[in-house]
């Protein structure tokens, strides 16, 4: 075979782990944003809380435009390459988030302001809707057997290198004058993002093209049989069970992920009036926590079994959800350290080994489209909502625990289930491989 099938295990999982790194760094910059500062910026409201609605709610708008980098890119990287479509969403994220550093307030140019931040966080979405999905395959289809467990969470590991980064840096401009703060100084981390870009591309650009999707257009060619079929209608024929799995089965990594994080940050803030540094500070020990949870994760799913792993940890997330809000509510630093830093073990631990978990679910001719689309459309309909939700209920149930427990425990009980039912085994069943191979005869009902 040609240099583009060669397997560079450590350099994919490296060039994905760089790339997702950035990629994440520029969403926790926004997230962190919206939450401390983009309120009293772009929608200059008198009402502190509807301004931190406002600014919520251009976080969740993002989320709405991820299933449709997940549908455009999904397609792209199935029908083209993974290596083209991680470049495009890399490029795409850099300039978004570097421009939304550059955006005049509302005071400068009224709600033009916030129209153009909408713009720039549709852009956003529409890259990280097509990011995950590629990064996780391109290392994924480059391990050899035996290391994919590990290498595929390669990705993983810039989600909390990601948060670290963002939030650190959000730390010291914080700790500047307010009115510094809310003129310049929030905008310094997303113009650090144009340099950090700039390394991950060239990083990314090195890497060869999918081993395993290499091999599929190959036995495609060679078949009689082979019909090319459009990804995405392939997915609603004969998938749509592997897909409403694969959205429950994301839960814990999106929904549960910004619970503790943009949430928690708004919560904290504003009823609890905990000072921004201090529970940025808590939020950035989330990072490291997910970060040393990933190896020890990987080893015990390879040695138990991912979805048996997946199981135990988002039932240990749903039990955990009482006792974390009732530390949190004590309003003691230490106590809401523990609430979130034990919350966000399991997560870690979960979302490590999501990553090889749910490609085996998806024959590889469809495997972008399909993994990110059960990701996205979760980041979609729930993610971005989290936060939303979470702010209504405290504003309707004031200092209880009790609702905030109950949301946090739905949100790790649907991953739960989807662990014990999404369809799975190695996603290459019979069917699977005549699927892969393009020698499946027509599109019959779905029967996973």
């Amino acid at each position: 075979m040609g240099t583009t099938t060669t397997r560079q295990p450590f350099r994919a999982a490296a060039a994905a782990f760089f790339g997702t790194t950035i990629e994440w760094y520029d969403f926790f910059c926004y997230a962190t944003a919206s939450a401390l500062v983009f309120g009293d910026v772009f929608f200059a409201t008198k009402d502190h809380f509807m301004g931190t609605l406002a600014s919520l709610g251009t976080f969740a708008v993002g989320f709405v435009a991820r299933p449709f980098g997940a549908i455009l890119f999904g397609h792209l990287g199935d029908k083209v390459g993974r290596r083209e479509a991680l470049i495009i969403t890399l490029l795409l994220m850099g300039v978004s988030t570097t421009l939304i550093g550059l955006l005049p307030s509302y005071h400068a140019i009224g709600i033009s302001a916030a129209v153009l931040l909408v713009i720039l966080r549709l852009v956003q979405g529409v890259a990280v809707g097509g990011e995950w999905g590629g990064a996780v395959l391109i290392a994924a289809e480059h391990a050899p057997r035996r290391w994919r467990t590990f290498l595929a969470a390669a990705p993983q590991y810039g989600s909390p290198v990601g948060l670290i980064m963002a939030t650190s840096i959000f730390q010291v401009v914080s700790a500047l004058p307010e009115n510094d703060f809310r003129s310049w100084g929030w905008r310094i981390p997303f113009l650090v993002s144009a340099v950090l870009v700039l390394v991950a591309f060239l990083i990314r650009r090195g890497v060869n093209e999918s081993p395993e999707l290499e091999a599929h257009r190959e036995a495609r060619a060679r078949s009689a049989h082979a019909v090319e079929v459009a990804p995405l209608r392939t997915i609603f024929a004969r998938f749509k069970g592997r897909l409403v799995a694969g959205i429950g089965l994301s839960m814990l990594g999106i929904s549960g992920f910004y619970f503790i994080t943009t949430l928690m940050i708004t919560y904290t803030t504003n009823y609890l009036h905990v000072a921004k540094p201090d529970i940025l500070k808590i939020v950035t020990y989330t990072g490291l926590v997910e970060f040393l949870s990933f190896p020890l994760a990987s080893y015990l799913a390879h040695r138990l079994g991912e979805r048996r792993f997946i199981a135990i940890v988002s039932g240990a997330a749903v039990l955990w959800a009482a006792p974390m809000m009732m530390l949190i509510l004590t309003r003691d630093l230490t106590n809401i350290a523990i609430g979130i830093l034990v919350a966000t073990a399991f997560i870690g631990a979960y979302y490590a080994v999501l990553a090889p978990f749910l490609p085996k679910a998806f024959p590889v001719n469809v495997r972008y489209t399909g993994i990110s689309l059960s990701f996205q459309i979760c980041g979609a309909v729930f993610g971005g909502t989290t936060p939303l939700v979470g702010l209504w209920i405290a504003q309707q149930y004031g200092l209880q625990w009790g609702p905030l427990a109950l949301l946090f425990a739905l949100i790790a009980g649907s991953t739960f289930l989807a662990a014990l039912l999404i369809p799975n085994g190695e996603g290459a069943s019979a069917e699977d491989r005549q699927e892969a191979a393009g020698d499946y005869p027509g599109m019959a009902v779905e029967r996973g």
